[in-house]
């Protein structure tokens, strides 16, 4: 199907995502036109990328102002830093850099939304077995089921120019080559285009494994069962990967920092990963292994080995990306973060089951029709169809651990859905108002079936109500108009850093992200210092001039004891500072909410 088909199909569920992000927008007072953005990691993103363009240093990725005076060094890539980096360049003739950065970054995801749109329906064409105005009919269902799943709609949100919407592009992308390739026809040069995304994934995040590693599945089943010339696709994808990957870590790092290694973003262990399975594969072409059962142990083997091999080389490996976080900065922070709490917590259901069946409610229809579609087909459509079962029990497995991978059940889940519609259309494709019915009803309940039982689960487990918010924006915009003199030192609470730092020119201790193990552990031991003489080392190693609080916000229940002496947030929440911190009275409007504190030297 050509690229101008695909974007005429694309084009009602364009119009229905853009209609979301407004109606959104709406609901959210237009939060962007008053320069704000959502969450810490939009500041974060935006602030890096000023950084870069204003001291054009591509290889210094050290934010000066967070974890103060030492500055922070973040696991994030320069893919996306580029993407935004080129829009406030073409816009910075009309309303000047940071002006066009801003507006681009509030816009760049539901721009991506939309491509991602297009690359979905191109993606899962090979999935249904039809051609015409049939096919077409499919994939304008696919789009707008699509469309209506309201946590990918998050990931590409107004004002969130994250990294997280563009992962969820480039797996899509990687599902539509990992489907073509497991074919028994195609171009030759499909696996080198294949590397592409999967290179630039693995660059912008880790997390861009999981594409990769479905193609890797695809072509390696693909051999298992048939042999043959898949083995040379598999050999052509990973040589093209690795010189991709190589070509990125140049792009990446400098000379004289490529060999350092890192698990948390794209570095020569991964290289080195990729290296030792195209070596295997190399093996495997010169091995008589004939009969699928020969290659299937041999395919085992292969990865147990490769495993292996970065096992003893670097241990750490084995244990993830996240293997050198303090004890202390993941038992306070790190645990409580809603992106790697698991989407269905029976500890907390009120809150975690709305949620997982509003964003998981599809995978109950889709596993029984995926099920129905592996039986029914055969042959090539056989083995596309169980990969995606695959990487949808995969990708489910990974959101019960970590809310953040919902998307990627998401997206798996709406193929088979839309071959059940295929199959009730058939079935009830008789003229009459009963026929009727039953297709507009399967249409509806697709599209809001999830939506609705997590409404009435809501109803039945009412959660209880968050705390009066910290209006974090407001604070800095105070901070930088009342002390414009210099960039002042605040110890603050851990998700307030980053807004703290982009609506004000101050210097903080604390943000949200692991590489800040320092920041946040010295943040921890100073608001639960129950001694003052430590709390007053910290103030002092740092050179700290303010400290600021808010006690609604729900962090601050990690720095208050139930028994023992009162620690140095409740001291200062019940307005019994030491001797060396002086309060400062706030305007009515903040004060109401924080408590700010100079330290007295």
């Amino acid at each position: 199907m050509s690229l101008r088909r695909l974007c005429l199909l694309a084009l009602i569920p364009t119009l229905l995502v853009l209609g979301s992000h407004i109606v959104l927008q709406g609901l959210a007072d237009w939060f962007v036109l008053d320069g704000r953005l959502i969450g810490p990691d939009a500041y974060m993103r935006v602030l890096r990328v000023m950084d870069l363009a204003h001291s054009g240093m591509w290889y210094d990725p050290v934010s000066e102002r967070s974890n103060t005076p030492f500055g922070e060094v973040l696991h994030w890539t320069r893919p996306l830093d580029l993407l935004l980096l080129l829009g406030g360049a073409l816009g910075a003739p009309f309303m000047g850099f940071d002006g066009a950065l801003f507006a681009w970054s509030a816009v760049i995801s539901p721009v991506l939304h939309i491509l991602t749109i297009v690359v979905l329906l191109w993606a899962c064409q090979p999935l249904f077995n039809q051609n015409g105005p049939a096919l077409s009919v499919l994939l304008a269902f696919l789009g707008l089921l699509f469309a209506v799943q309201f946590f990918i709609t998050f990931q590409f949100a107004v004002g969130r120019p994250d990294h997280h919407g563009l992962n969820i592009l480039l797996f899509i992308w990687q599902l539509g080559f990992a489907l073509r390739l497991s074919q028994g026809h195609c171009p030759r040069k499909l696996p080198y285009f294949a590397a592409i995304p999967a290179a630039i994934g693995l660059w912008v995040s880790i997390e861009g494994a999981l594409g990769a590693a479905m193609i890797l599945v695809a072509l390696t089943m693909a051999w298992i069962i048939h042999g043959g010339h898949y083995l040379s696709r598999l050999r052509n994808f990973l040589v093209a990967l690795c010189l991709c990957l190589a070509l990125a870590l140049v792009l990446e790092r400098p000379l004289d920092n490529l060999t350092t290694t890192a698990f948390d973003r794209l570095s020569l262990v991964h290289l080195v990963l990729f290296a030792i399975l195209t070596a295997g594969v190399a093996i495997a072409q010169i091995l008589p292994l004939s009969g699928p059962v020969l290659r299937l142990i041999s395919a085992i083997a292969g990865a147990a080995l490769t495993l292996a091999i970065m096992g003893i080389w670097l241990p750490e490996f084995l244990n993830g990306p996240m293997a050198a976080m303090d004890p202390l900065v993941y038992e306070v922070w790190f645990r409580h973060n809603a992106e790697v709490s698991p989407a269905l917590n029976f500890a907390n259901l009120s809150r975690t089951a709305p949620k997982a069946v509003a964003h998981l409610g599809l995978v109950l229809i889709a596993v029984p029709a995926l099920a129905c579609q592996i039986r029914r087909s055969r042959d090539e459509h056989r083995l596309n169809w169980l990969i995606l079962a695959i990487f949808l029990a995969l990708s489910l497995a990974m959101a019960m651990a970590e809310a953040r991978w919902m998307g990627y059940a998401q997206v798996l889940s709406l193929p088979p859905c839309i071959a059940l519609l295929q199959a009730l259309f058939a079935r009830f494709q008789r003229p009459g108002m009963g026929s009727a019915m039953v297709r507009i009803c399967a249409v509806i309940l697709l599209a809001t079936g999830p939506l609705i039982g997590a409404g009435l689960i809501r109803k039945a487990m009412p959660m209880a109500k968050q705390g009066a918010s910290c209006d974090v924006a407001e604070m800095a915009r105070y901070l930088g108009e009342t002390y414009p003199d210099r960039a002042y030192r605040l110890f603050n609470f851990i998700y307030a850093g980053p807004a703290l730092l982009f609506h004000s020119h101050h210097a903080v201790v604390a943000t949200p992200y692991h590489r800040n193990t320092a920041g946040i552990v010295d943040t921890i031991n100073f608001f639960r210092a129950t001694e003052l003489a430590p709390a007053q080392a910290l103030i002092e190693r740092r050179g700290i001039d303010f400290v600021l609080i808010c006690p609604d916000d729900p962090e601050a229940s990690n720095y208050r004891s139930t028994d023992g002496p009162l620690t140095l947030l409740m001291r200062l929440e019940q307005g019994q500072p030491p001797g060396w911190l002086t309060a400062i009275p706030l305007v009515p409007g903040l004060a109401e909410n924080y408590k700010l504190f100079q330290v007295s030297r």
